[in-house]
């Protein structure tokens, strides 16, 4: 999933965090996108009860989805991206990521 985030339009990194935080899966593997990603998915766990949070920065627009069983989903795309793309790309992202974390036992 997070491979095929990458491959579309606009999206330049991606990751899946469980519960407490850590990295399931991210996309460029190395650290520095962890590093990020996990420290941008904590604005999720301490804004609102939204289902998506947006934080548009300089060099950035960073999107962070609540997944079911408190999972998230963050994304990364280039500043200037066409959001509505990139929105309706992660909107079918999260929709079969929703439908495998409720498929498992945990």
């Amino acid at each position: 999933m997070v491979a095929d985030l990458v491959k579309s339009s606009y999206i330049i990194n991606a990751a899946i965090l469980d519960p407490d935080g850590f990295i399931i899966a991210a996309l460029p593997n190395n650290e520095k996108t962890k590093q990020l990603l996990s420290k941008l998915a904590e604005v999720q766990y301490v804004s609102d009860n939204s289902s998506q949070t947006t934080i548009i920065a300089e060099k950035m627009t960073i999107i962070i989805n609540r997944l079911a069983k408190k999972h998230a989903l963050v994304v990364g795309c280039e500043s200037g991206s066409n959001l509505g793309f990139v929105r309706q790309t992660i909107s079918l992202a999260v929709a079969r990521l929703d439908g495998y974390l409720q498929s498992i036992k945990r």
